[in-house]
């Protein structure tokens, strides 16, 4: 077999294709790990600044209002 005629080999080819394919899907696994180990790290790093509550405490951001009826001593 020449060089020629073994690239029209259909086994050869699929052979080929394959190996592509299997290199292909490495290359993507170490991809997607690389990725998910960054979110991991990014993910522990957020969680040890979350407060122990989940709320903000107080009276749900209201503690700003100014209370009108401060001053009738509660005779309204």
């Amino acid at each position: 077999m020449s060089s020629g005629k073994t690239a029209e080999d259909p086994t050869w080819k699929s052979k080929e294709k394959a190996e592509e394919e299997q290199y292909a899907r490495a290359k993507e696994a170490e991809a997607l790990k690389a990725i998910r180990d960054e979110l991991a790290k990014e993910s522990a790093a957020a969680k040890s600044f979350e407060p122990d509550k989940d709320f903000e405490g107080g009276y749900g951001g209201q503690e700003e209002l100014e209370d009108r009826y401060a001053t009738t001593l509660g005779m309204h």
